[in-house]
């Protein structure tokens, strides 16, 4: 098993990733806070398809599923625009390659530049949820791994974005 994950890990790298970890699913991170950020500290709050409060599937569902995995890869790119492209492959990767059927990418997306809402999405097939969407702290999440999440004065994320992929 170890073999598939090294594989992923790689994947990741050669798809573009600055870097990428596996990581015990206990070690993610879960803070109410995260949702009062998403409402009260981002311009995507009701405007997009994957963001709250627009999310199908409840914190609770998202819970029950969340506790049946085991790992996962964490992903750091220099721009959401290759996150997204990593972490979608890396999912498909993990889904066909290392028998992980139930692989489930969050990641901030980017698809569109404007987002169809609140007409369907235009990609619901690609469309993933972020990590803070479900009340994951990215950076207390991250930083056992030496990475850092950093903002500009304009509150900018710099100089790197994360995202995830759920395996196992």
């Amino acid at each position: 098993m170890t073999d598939i994950y090294d594989n992923l890990v790689k994947k990741a790298l050669d798809l573009g990733a600055t870097d990428a970890r596996l990581i015990d699913t206990h070690m993610i991170v879960f803070d109410p806070r995260s949702f009062l950020k998403c409402r009260f500290g981002c311009n995507r709050w009701g405007r997009y398809w994957t963001c709250p409060p627009h999310l199908d599937i409840s914190y609770e569902l998202f819970m029950d599923a969340f506790a049946r995995y085991s790992k996962a890869l964490i992903i750091q790119t220099a721009d959401p625009q290759k996150g997204q492209d990593v972490s979608l492959a890396i999912e498909k990767e993990a889904m066909l390659a290392g028998n992980s059927m139930f692989a489930f990418a969050m990641v901030l997306c980017v698809l569109c530049e404007t987002c169809a809402y609140p007409e369907p999405c235009r990609f619901p097939h690609l469309a993933r949820p972020s990590m803070d969407a479900y009340g994951i702290d990215i950076g207390a999440t991250v930083a056992p791994l030496g990475f850092t999440v950093k903002f500009d004065p304009d509150g900018h994320l710099l100089p790197a974005w994360y995202s995830m992929v759920l395996v196992a």
